[in-house]
C-alpha cells in the first residue's frame, strides 16, 4: 500500500522567490530520494500569489511507510530552516492509498 503526502504552504514572499529557494534547496533532495527508491514521485503546485504571498502544494508519493519516515527524518532540518529564514506556515496531510479496481 502506497502513502501520500501533501504539505500545504504559504509563505511572505513572491513565488518566483519561492521557487528559486526551493530549487537550490528542496529539489536536489527530492531528486536523491527518489533515486535511492524512497520516494515513488514528487510534484510542486502553485495554488496563490497574492500581494507578496505566496500559497503552494507540495505532494509526494511514497512506497510504504517505512520511506516516509525516512523522507521525514531527510526533511526535517531543511523545512525548518526554510521556516526560520522566511516565516513559512505548513499544514500537512497524509494517509494511505489503496488500489482499487
Amino acid at each position: 500500500m502506497s502513502y501520500t503526502r501533501v504539505q500545504v504552504f504559504e509563505m511572505p514572499q513572491s513565488w518566483s522567490k519561492t521557487m528559486k529557494m526551493f530549487q537550490k534547496t528542496v529539489k536536489p533532495t527530492l531528486n536523491a530520494l527518489k533515486k535511492e527508491k524512497v520516494v515513488s514521485s514528487w510534484s510542486s503546485v502553485q495554488t496563490g500569489d497574492h500581494k507578496g504571498v505566496c500559497s503552494g502544494m507540495v505532494i509526494v508519493e511514497f512506497p510504504n511507510k517505512a520511506a516516509m519516515n525516512k523522507y521525514l527524518k531527510t526533511m526535517a532540518a531543511i523545512r525548518d530552516g526554510i521556516v526560520a529564514d522566511t516565516g513559512m506556515q505548513f499544514w500537512v496531510y497524509h494517509g494511505p492509498v489503496k488500489a482499487s479496481g
